[in-house]
């Protein structure tokens, strides 16, 4: 392992146990057996090293949303599935949950950034794939940023504030139907 990938590994062990408030430069260069001028020839500071890993984590999740792209389902399937899916690795990610535990500590205002940020790439890709299917003529015309907003929010609330069990085929099944068939049209043979 070459000393800019231990300076990566040691940072992303670091950041996760011990939140990215709370590691200094001079901690990542000793564990990492470096100075702190190797990390630097690496990386301009603590925050884009730590903007490295956000990165890496929108990697992983363009990577998982294009798997079921891929598929053969439905857009809407796909959409509410990379949704969930999306918020599942995000919920399962140590170093995510690490920085939101660090959000509630200390509400640091760098972090909160740092996750709008993830939250705004998940949305725009919601979005470019509803303006996709709107040109298509798969969907009907509509304010792509803002379904694509609330698409999103209403399942990242399901994840993190619902207050009961929750299985992904359930809520993949309630967010299809709610996007599918609408919430107020009954059909018509009830």
């Amino acid at each position: 392992m070459d000393k800019k990938e231990m300076v990566i590994k040691t940072a992303r062990e670091l950041f996760t146990l011990y939140g990215y408030k709370k590691v200094s430069m001079d901690e990542i260069a000793k564990k990492s057996n470096v100075t702190k001028k190797t990390i630097y020839t690496y990386f301009k500071d603590k925050e884009s090293m730590f903007k490295y890993f956000i990165d890496e984590e929108l990697i992983n999740m363009k990577q998982i949303i294009e798997r079921i792209r891929k598929s053969n389902k439905s857009f809407i399937e796909q959409i509410a599935d990379s949704t969930y899916k999306v918020l599942t690795y995000r919920n399962e990610s140590k170093l995510f949950n690490s920085l939101l535990s660090d959000i509630k500590k200390e509400n640091s205002s760098k972090i909160e950034s740092f996750i709008k940020m993830y939250d705004n790439e998940v949305i725009n890709y919601i979005e470019q794939r509803i303006n996709y299917e709107i040109k298509t003529g798969n969907i009907k015309d509509c304010d792509a940023h803002l379904s694509a907003f609330v698409i999103y929010k209403v399942l990242l609330s399901v994840m993190f504030e619902y207050d009961k069990n929750i299985n992904e085929k359930k809520v993949t099944s309630e967010i299809v139907s709610i996007l599918k068939d609408g919430l107020l049209n009954k059909k018509e043979d009830e």
